[in-house]
Protein backbone atom coordinates (compact mmCIF):
# COMPACT_ATOMS: atom_id res chain seq x y z
CA UNK A 1 0.00 0.00 0.00
CA UNK A 2 1.20 3.48 -0.77
CA UNK A 3 0.70 6.66 1.19
CA UNK A 4 -0.53 9.59 -0.89
CA UNK A 5 0.90 12.98 -0.02
CA UNK A 6 0.87 16.42 -1.56
CA UNK A 7 2.62 19.62 -0.55
CA UNK A 8 -0.79 21.13 0.23
CA UNK A 9 -1.54 18.61 2.98
CA UNK A 10 1.70 19.43 4.78
CA UNK A 11 1.09 23.15 4.72
CA UNK A 12 -2.45 22.67 6.02
CA UNK A 13 -1.49 20.52 9.01
CA UNK A 14 -1.38 23.30 11.61
CA UNK A 15 -4.44 25.00 10.15
CA UNK A 16 -6.55 21.85 10.39
CA UNK A 17 -6.22 21.64 14.16
CA UNK A 18 -7.28 25.28 14.55
CA UNK A 19 -10.22 24.78 12.20
CA UNK A 20 -11.55 21.86 14.18
CA UNK A 21 -11.58 24.02 17.31
CA UNK A 22 -13.70 26.57 15.46
CA UNK A 23 -16.49 24.05 14.97
CA UNK A 24 -17.13 23.53 18.68
CA UNK A 25 -20.69 24.87 18.42
CA UNK A 26 -21.77 21.58 16.77
CA UNK A 27 -19.16 18.85 16.91
CA UNK A 28 -21.65 16.22 15.75
CA UNK A 29 -22.65 18.25 12.69
CA UNK A 30 -20.02 17.53 10.06
CA UNK A 31 -18.89 19.93 7.39
CA UNK A 32 -17.28 19.41 4.00
CA UNK A 33 -14.21 21.07 2.54
CA UNK A 34 -10.63 21.38 3.72
CA UNK A 35 -7.64 23.69 3.77
CA UNK A 36 -7.97 27.43 3.02
CA UNK A 37 -11.50 26.99 1.66
CA UNK A 38 -12.65 25.33 4.89
CA UNK A 39 -11.06 28.20 6.80
CA UNK A 40 -13.05 30.69 4.71
CA UNK A 41 -16.25 28.71 5.28
CA UNK A 42 -15.62 28.62 9.03
CA UNK A 43 -15.19 32.38 8.99
CA UNK A 44 -18.69 32.69 7.50
CA UNK A 45 -20.29 30.76 10.33
CA UNK A 46 -21.98 32.50 13.27
CA UNK A 47 -22.20 35.73 11.25
CA UNK A 48 -25.25 37.32 9.57
CA UNK A 49 -25.97 35.97 6.10
CA UNK A 50 -26.46 38.69 3.49
CA UNK A 51 -29.94 38.06 2.10
CA UNK A 52 -29.11 40.68 -0.53
CA UNK A 53 -27.18 37.91 -2.27
CA UNK A 54 -30.53 36.43 -3.31
CA UNK A 55 -30.84 39.33 -5.75
CA UNK A 56 -28.12 37.63 -7.80
CA UNK A 57 -30.49 34.70 -8.39
CA UNK A 58 -32.89 35.00 -11.32
CA UNK A 59 -35.70 33.07 -13.02
CA UNK A 60 -37.27 32.02 -9.73
CA UNK A 61 -40.08 29.51 -9.66
CA UNK A 62 -41.35 31.87 -6.95
CA UNK A 63 -39.11 34.54 -5.49
CA UNK A 64 -39.11 34.38 -1.65
CA UNK A 65 -40.08 37.56 0.14
CA UNK A 66 -39.22 38.75 3.62
CA UNK A 67 -42.16 36.96 5.20
CA UNK A 68 -41.08 33.68 3.59
CA UNK A 69 -37.66 33.74 5.27
CA UNK A 70 -37.87 35.95 8.38
CA UNK A 71 -37.53 33.90 11.55
CA UNK A 72 -37.13 30.72 9.52
CA UNK A 73 -34.35 28.17 9.31
CA UNK A 74 -33.22 28.41 5.68
CA UNK A 75 -31.41 25.73 3.72
CA UNK A 76 -29.55 26.95 0.63
CA UNK A 77 -28.50 24.28 -1.86
CA UNK A 78 -26.42 24.75 -5.02
CA UNK A 79 -27.25 22.23 -7.74
CA UNK A 80 -27.22 21.28 -11.43
CA UNK A 81 -30.00 19.09 -12.79
CA UNK A 82 -27.58 17.22 -15.11
CA UNK A 83 -25.36 16.00 -12.22
CA UNK A 84 -26.60 12.88 -10.39
CA UNK A 85 -25.35 13.80 -6.87
CA UNK A 86 -27.30 17.04 -7.16
CA UNK A 87 -30.49 15.19 -7.97
CA UNK A 88 -30.13 13.16 -4.79
CA UNK A 89 -29.62 16.30 -2.69
CA UNK A 90 -32.57 18.00 -4.37
CA UNK A 91 -34.75 15.03 -3.46
CA UNK A 92 -33.36 15.16 0.10
CA UNK A 93 -33.99 18.90 0.56
CA UNK A 94 -37.45 18.70 -1.04
CA UNK A 95 -38.47 16.01 1.45
CA UNK A 96 -37.06 18.10 4.31
CA UNK A 97 -39.11 21.09 3.16
CA UNK A 98 -42.22 18.92 3.10
CA UNK A 99 -41.44 17.45 6.53
CA UNK A 100 -40.35 20.57 8.42
CA UNK A 101 -41.95 23.42 6.48
CA UNK A 102 -44.73 23.68 9.04
CA UNK A 103 -42.07 24.01 11.79
CA UNK A 104 -40.31 26.95 10.16
CA UNK A 105 -38.00 25.54 7.48
CA UNK A 106 -37.54 27.03 4.01
CA UNK A 107 -35.33 25.73 1.18
CA UNK A 108 -33.68 27.72 -1.61
CA UNK A 109 -32.19 25.78 -4.53
CA UNK A 110 -29.73 27.69 -6.73
CA UNK A 111 -28.97 26.13 -10.12
CA UNK A 112 -25.60 26.36 -11.82
CA UNK A 113 -25.34 28.74 -14.79
CA UNK A 114 -23.98 25.84 -16.82
CA UNK A 115 -26.65 23.68 -18.44
CA UNK A 116 -29.57 25.76 -17.21
CA UNK A 117 -32.92 24.65 -18.58
CA UNK A 118 -35.79 26.72 -17.23
CA UNK A 119 -38.24 23.95 -18.04
CA UNK A 120 -36.54 21.72 -15.47
CA UNK A 121 -36.79 24.25 -12.64
CA UNK A 122 -38.93 22.68 -9.88
CA UNK A 123 -42.54 23.84 -9.98
CA UNK A 124 -43.56 25.90 -6.98
CA UNK A 125 -46.14 24.51 -4.59
CA UNK A 126 -47.61 27.07 -2.20
CA UNK A 127 -47.87 24.36 0.47
CA UNK A 128 -44.15 23.57 0.34
CA UNK A 129 -41.52 26.30 1.07
CA UNK A 130 -39.17 25.23 -1.74
CA UNK A 131 -37.88 28.13 -3.83
CA UNK A 132 -35.61 27.68 -6.87
CA UNK A 133 -33.77 29.87 -9.36
CA UNK A 134 -30.53 30.14 -11.33
CA UNK A 135 -27.16 31.70 -10.49
CA UNK A 136 -26.70 32.93 -14.06
CA UNK A 137 -23.54 34.96 -13.35
CA UNK A 138 -21.92 32.67 -10.78
CA UNK A 139 -21.72 35.58 -8.34
CA UNK A 140 -23.84 33.86 -5.70
CA UNK A 141 -21.60 30.77 -5.66
CA UNK A 142 -18.52 32.93 -5.40
CA UNK A 143 -19.99 34.84 -2.46
CA UNK A 144 -20.70 31.66 -0.47
CA UNK A 145 -17.42 29.91 -1.39
CA UNK A 146 -19.16 27.10 -3.27
CA UNK A 147 -16.66 24.95 -5.13
CA UNK A 148 -18.57 21.91 -6.37
CA UNK A 149 -22.31 21.36 -6.67
CA UNK A 150 -24.06 20.29 -4.57
CA UNK A 151 -23.02 22.46 -1.61
CA UNK A 152 -25.50 23.00 1.22
CA UNK A 153 -25.68 25.86 3.73
CA UNK A 154 -28.00 26.34 6.72
CA UNK A 155 -29.04 29.73 8.10
CA UNK A 156 -30.61 30.00 11.58
CA UNK A 157 -33.75 31.84 12.69
CA UNK A 158 -31.70 34.96 13.46
CA UNK A 159 -30.39 35.09 9.90
CA UNK A 160 -26.89 33.83 10.76
CA UNK A 161 -24.89 31.30 8.78
CA UNK A 162 -24.65 28.32 11.11
CA UNK A 163 -23.43 25.50 8.85
CA UNK A 164 -21.42 26.46 5.77
CA UNK A 165 -21.11 23.55 3.33
CA UNK A 166 -22.65 21.01 5.69
CA UNK A 167 -22.16 17.28 5.16
CA UNK A 168 -25.39 15.99 3.61
CA UNK A 169 -25.51 13.14 6.14
CA UNK A 170 -25.64 15.75 8.93
CA UNK A 171 -28.20 18.00 7.25
CA UNK A 172 -31.38 16.77 8.91
CA UNK A 173 -29.75 16.65 12.36
CA UNK A 174 -28.52 20.23 11.89
CA UNK A 175 -31.98 21.38 10.82
CA UNK A 176 -33.59 19.73 13.83
CA UNK A 177 -31.18 21.50 16.20
CA UNK A 178 -31.83 24.92 14.70
CA UNK A 179 -35.61 24.47 14.53
CA UNK A 180 -35.60 23.90 18.30
CA UNK A 181 -34.00 27.33 18.82
CA UNK A 182 -36.00 30.50 19.12
CA UNK A 183 -34.90 33.49 17.09
CA UNK A 184 -33.72 35.09 20.33
CA UNK A 185 -31.62 32.05 21.29
CA UNK A 186 -30.13 31.91 17.80
CA UNK A 187 -29.31 35.61 17.95
CA UNK A 188 -27.39 35.18 21.21
CA UNK A 189 -25.48 32.05 20.11
CA UNK A 190 -22.11 33.81 20.02
CA UNK A 191 -22.51 35.03 23.60
CA UNK A 192 -23.74 31.58 24.67
CA UNK A 193 -20.69 29.91 23.17
CA UNK A 194 -18.38 32.50 24.71
CA UNK A 195 -19.96 31.88 28.13
CA UNK A 196 -19.59 28.12 27.74
CA UNK A 197 -15.96 28.49 26.75
CA UNK A 198 -15.31 30.75 29.74
CA UNK A 199 -17.04 28.26 32.04
CA UNK A 200 -15.03 25.34 30.64
CA UNK A 201 -11.78 27.26 31.10
CA UNK A 202 -12.74 28.09 34.69
CA UNK A 203 -13.52 24.44 35.41
CA UNK A 204 -10.19 23.45 33.92
CA UNK A 205 -8.36 25.95 36.12
CA UNK A 206 -10.20 24.63 39.19
CA UNK A 207 -9.28 21.07 38.26
CA UNK A 208 -5.65 22.06 37.89
CA UNK A 209 -5.58 24.11 41.11
CA UNK A 210 -4.41 21.24 43.28
CA UNK A 211 -1.80 21.04 46.03
CA UNK A 212 1.53 22.12 44.48
CA UNK A 213 3.23 19.18 46.18
CA UNK A 214 1.52 16.94 43.62
CA UNK A 215 3.44 17.20 40.36
CA UNK A 216 1.01 16.28 37.55
CA UNK A 217 3.86 15.89 35.10
CA UNK A 218 5.56 13.17 37.12
CA UNK A 219 2.80 11.04 38.58
CA UNK A 220 4.07 7.51 39.14
CA UNK A 221 2.69 4.64 37.09
CA UNK A 222 -0.01 3.24 39.37
CA UNK A 223 -1.66 -0.16 39.19
CA UNK A 224 -5.35 -0.14 38.37
CA UNK A 225 -7.93 -2.87 37.64
CA UNK A 226 -8.03 -3.64 33.93
CA UNK A 227 -11.42 -2.88 32.35
CA UNK A 228 -13.37 -5.81 30.94
CA UNK A 229 -13.68 -6.51 27.23
CA UNK A 230 -17.37 -5.75 27.59
CA UNK A 231 -16.56 -2.23 28.84
CA UNK A 232 -14.65 -1.54 25.64
CA UNK A 233 -17.41 -3.06 23.55
CA UNK A 234 -20.06 -0.81 25.15
CA UNK A 235 -18.02 2.38 24.70
CA UNK A 236 -19.24 4.79 22.02
CA UNK A 237 -16.35 4.97 19.56
CA UNK A 238 -16.13 7.40 16.61
CA UNK A 239 -17.03 6.31 13.11
CA UNK A 240 -14.21 5.41 10.73
CA UNK A 241 -13.85 7.93 7.87
CA UNK A 242 -14.82 6.80 4.39
CA UNK A 243 -12.73 6.73 1.23
CA UNK A 244 -13.96 8.10 -2.09
CA UNK A 245 -15.85 4.88 -2.71
CA UNK A 246 -17.79 5.27 0.50
CA UNK A 247 -15.94 2.37 2.14
CA UNK A 248 -14.18 2.38 5.49
CA UNK A 249 -10.78 3.93 4.84
CA UNK A 250 -8.83 1.04 6.35
CA UNK A 251 -11.38 -1.70 5.81
CA UNK A 252 -12.71 -1.33 2.26
CA UNK A 253 -14.34 -4.74 2.33
CA UNK A 254 -16.66 -3.56 5.10
CA UNK A 255 -20.08 -2.71 3.69
CA UNK A 256 -21.29 0.87 3.98
CA UNK A 257 -24.01 1.74 6.47
CA UNK A 258 -26.57 2.17 3.69
CA UNK A 259 -26.07 -1.39 2.45
CA UNK A 260 -29.10 -3.00 4.05
CA UNK A 261 -28.05 -6.48 2.94
CA UNK A 262 -24.87 -6.39 5.01
CA UNK A 263 -25.10 -7.68 8.55
CA UNK A 264 -21.45 -8.23 9.42
CA UNK A 265 -19.89 -6.68 12.50
CA UNK A 266 -17.12 -4.08 12.00
CA UNK A 267 -13.72 -5.72 11.75
CA UNK A 268 -11.64 -5.49 14.94
CA UNK A 269 -8.19 -4.23 14.01
CA UNK A 270 -5.51 -4.46 16.67
CA UNK A 271 -2.19 -2.63 16.73
CA UNK A 272 0.48 -4.12 18.99
CA UNK A 273 4.05 -2.99 19.63
CA UNK A 274 7.23 -5.07 19.85
CA UNK A 275 9.42 -3.86 22.73
CA UNK A 276 12.58 -4.48 20.66
CA UNK A 277 11.48 -1.97 18.01
CA UNK A 278 11.30 1.21 20.09
CA UNK A 279 13.92 3.67 18.84
CA UNK A 280 13.34 6.52 21.30
CA UNK A 281 11.28 7.38 24.38
CA UNK A 282 9.44 4.09 24.93
CA UNK A 283 6.09 5.30 26.30
CA UNK A 284 3.85 4.21 29.14
CA UNK A 285 0.84 2.67 27.42
CA UNK A 286 -1.31 1.34 30.26
CA UNK A 287 -4.59 3.21 30.45
CA UNK A 288 -3.64 5.56 27.62
CA UNK A 289 -4.93 6.25 24.15
CA UNK A 290 -2.25 5.83 21.46
CA UNK A 291 -1.99 8.40 18.67
CA UNK A 292 0.25 6.95 15.98
CA UNK A 293 1.47 8.90 12.96
CA UNK A 294 3.42 7.36 10.09
CA UNK A 295 6.67 8.82 8.80
CA UNK A 296 10.14 8.04 7.50
CA UNK A 297 13.41 10.00 7.82
CA UNK A 298 13.83 9.80 4.03
CA UNK A 299 10.38 11.28 3.34
CA UNK A 300 10.81 14.91 4.30
CA UNK A 301 7.18 15.92 3.97
CA UNK A 302 6.22 13.49 6.70
CA UNK A 303 8.44 15.47 9.07
CA UNK A 304 5.78 18.19 9.36
CA UNK A 305 3.85 16.08 11.86
CA UNK A 306 6.76 15.78 14.33
CA UNK A 307 6.25 19.21 15.89
CA UNK A 308 2.52 18.59 16.31
CA UNK A 309 3.31 15.25 17.96
CA UNK A 310 5.73 16.85 20.44
CA UNK A 311 3.11 19.45 21.35
CA UNK A 312 0.39 16.85 21.82
CA UNK A 313 2.62 14.74 24.05
CA UNK A 314 3.31 17.77 26.27
CA UNK A 315 -0.32 18.81 26.45
CA UNK A 316 -2.08 15.44 26.57
CA UNK A 317 0.60 13.13 27.97
CA UNK A 318 -1.50 12.15 30.96
CA UNK A 319 -4.05 10.40 28.71
CA UNK A 320 -2.26 9.99 25.38
CA UNK A 321 0.90 8.21 24.22
CA UNK A 322 2.05 9.77 20.94
CA UNK A 323 4.06 7.47 18.69
CA UNK A 324 5.90 8.29 15.48
CA UNK A 325 6.05 5.01 13.57
CA UNK A 326 8.75 4.76 10.92
CA UNK A 327 7.24 2.77 8.08
CA UNK A 328 7.32 2.30 4.31
CA UNK A 329 6.25 5.54 2.63
CA UNK A 330 6.04 6.68 -0.96
CA UNK A 331 7.02 10.34 -1.04
CA UNK A 332 4.75 12.03 -3.57
CA UNK A 333 7.21 14.84 -4.19
CA UNK A 334 10.34 12.85 -4.99
CA UNK A 335 8.30 9.97 -6.45
CA UNK A 336 10.42 7.41 -4.65
CA UNK A 337 9.37 3.85 -5.21
CA UNK A 338 8.65 1.77 -2.14
CA UNK A 339 11.67 -0.43 -2.80
CA UNK A 340 13.87 2.69 -2.80
CA UNK A 341 12.83 3.61 0.75
CA UNK A 342 15.30 2.14 3.22
CA UNK A 343 13.69 -0.43 5.54
CA UNK A 344 16.64 -2.58 6.59
CA UNK A 345 16.49 -2.44 10.42
CA UNK A 346 20.19 -1.74 10.89
CA UNK A 347 20.27 0.95 8.21
CA UNK A 348 17.03 2.53 9.41
CA UNK A 349 18.43 2.73 12.95
CA UNK A 350 21.57 4.40 11.58
CA UNK A 351 19.47 6.78 9.49
CA UNK A 352 17.34 7.63 12.54
CA UNK A 353 20.42 8.25 14.71
CA UNK A 354 21.60 10.71 12.07
CA UNK A 355 18.17 12.35 12.19
CA UNK A 356 18.40 12.62 15.99
CA UNK A 357 21.56 14.65 15.60
CA UNK A 358 19.44 17.45 14.11
CA UNK A 359 16.47 17.42 16.49
CA UNK A 360 15.18 16.07 19.80
CA UNK A 361 11.97 14.04 20.00
CA UNK A 362 9.52 14.80 22.79
CA UNK A 363 7.48 11.68 22.04
CA UNK A 364 8.07 8.01 21.30
CA UNK A 365 9.52 6.71 18.04
CA UNK A 366 8.88 3.16 16.84
CA UNK A 367 10.31 1.17 13.93
CA UNK A 368 7.35 -0.44 12.18
CA UNK A 369 9.29 -3.31 10.60
CA UNK A 370 7.24 -4.93 7.86
CA UNK A 371 4.76 -2.03 7.86
CA UNK A 372 2.39 -3.93 10.14
CA UNK A 373 0.60 -0.77 11.29
CA UNK A 374 0.06 0.37 7.72
CA UNK A 375 -1.27 -3.03 6.68
CA UNK A 376 -3.96 -2.99 9.34
CA UNK A 377 -7.30 -3.31 7.57
CA UNK A 378 -5.88 -3.80 4.08
CA UNK A 379 -8.19 -4.94 1.32
CA UNK A 380 -7.23 -8.61 1.25
CA UNK A 381 -8.32 -8.97 -2.36
CA UNK A 382 -6.13 -6.08 -3.44
CA UNK A 383 -3.35 -5.69 -0.84
CA UNK A 384 -1.48 -3.02 -2.80
CA UNK A 385 -4.18 -0.39 -2.61
CA UNK A 386 -6.94 0.64 -0.24
CA UNK A 387 -8.41 3.08 -2.74
CA UNK A 388 -7.60 4.68 -6.07
CA UNK A 389 -5.90 7.50 -4.22
CA UNK A 390 -3.94 5.48 -1.70
CA UNK A 391 -3.92 6.31 2.00
CA UNK A 392 -3.63 10.02 2.84
CA UNK A 393 -0.62 11.43 4.60
CA UNK A 394 0.14 12.77 7.21
CA UNK A 395 -1.67 9.65 8.38
CA UNK A 396 -2.95 9.20 11.92
CA UNK A 397 -4.18 6.11 13.79
CA UNK A 398 -6.10 6.60 17.04
CA UNK A 399 -5.92 3.43 19.13
CA UNK A 400 -7.74 2.79 22.40
CA UNK A 401 -5.90 1.52 25.48
CA UNK A 402 -6.81 -2.08 24.63
CA UNK A 403 -4.83 -1.79 21.38
CA UNK A 404 -7.84 -1.62 19.02
CA UNK A 405 -7.85 0.85 16.13
CA UNK A 406 -10.76 3.27 16.61
CA UNK A 407 -10.13 5.94 13.96
CA UNK A 408 -7.68 6.43 11.09
CA UNK A 409 -7.29 9.12 8.48
CA UNK A 410 -5.56 12.27 7.35
CA UNK A 411 -4.39 14.70 9.99
CA UNK A 412 -6.40 17.45 8.33
CA UNK A 413 -9.70 15.51 8.35
CA UNK A 414 -12.47 17.60 10.00
CA UNK A 415 -13.38 14.61 12.20
CA UNK A 416 -9.82 14.09 13.54
CA UNK A 417 -9.93 16.29 16.63
CA UNK A 418 -13.48 15.29 17.56
CA UNK A 419 -12.55 11.61 17.16
CA UNK A 420 -9.52 11.99 19.43
CA UNK A 421 -11.57 13.71 22.12
CA UNK A 422 -14.25 11.05 21.87
CA UNK A 423 -11.79 8.17 22.19
CA UNK A 424 -10.14 9.78 25.25
CA UNK A 425 -13.52 10.45 26.82
CA UNK A 426 -14.91 6.95 26.16
CA UNK A 427 -11.82 4.82 26.79
CA UNK A 428 -12.42 2.55 29.84
CA UNK A 429 -8.67 2.22 30.44
CA UNK A 430 -8.24 5.99 30.63
CA UNK A 431 -11.16 6.21 33.04
CA UNK A 432 -9.80 3.44 35.27
CA UNK A 433 -6.30 4.97 35.36
CA UNK A 434 -7.65 8.43 36.11
CA UNK A 435 -9.73 7.10 39.01
CA UNK A 436 -6.67 5.56 40.66
CA UNK A 437 -4.57 8.66 40.00
CA UNK A 438 -7.24 10.91 41.49
CA UNK A 439 -7.24 8.83 44.68
CA UNK A 440 -3.44 9.12 44.78
CA UNK A 441 -3.63 12.91 44.37
CA UNK A 442 -6.20 13.27 47.14
CA UNK A 443 -4.05 11.16 49.44
CA UNK A 444 -1.04 13.39 48.71
CA UNK A 445 -3.08 16.52 49.34
CA UNK A 446 -4.13 15.15 52.70
CA UNK A 447 -0.50 14.79 53.83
Amino acid sequence: MKIRHTRLFSTLTAAALALAAGLAHADDIKREGEGPRRAALNAMELKPFDLGLLEKITEWNSKPGGADLSGKVVVVCTWADWYAPCKRVMTQTRKLAEKYGKDGLAVIAVHNAKGWDASKNPKFDAAIPFFAGVDATGEFRKAVNSDQDPDVYVIDRAGQMRYADIDKASLEAGIQLLLKESAEAAGSINQTLADKKKQAEAELRRAQAINPTVDMTSLPELDFPAPSADAYKKAKWPKMPKDRRGKDLLNPQQATSDDSSAKEEPKVQTIAFNDAQWLANKPALNGRVRVIYLWHPDSRFTHATIGMADLMQRQRGRDVAVVGAITTITDGTTVKKMEDIEMDPVKVKKRFDEFLATRTFGHAVYFDAGSTILSTGLDEENPNSSSSDGIPNPFICIVSSDGVLRWAGGEWFPSYKAALEQVIREDPGVQARRKVEQAYIKAKQGN
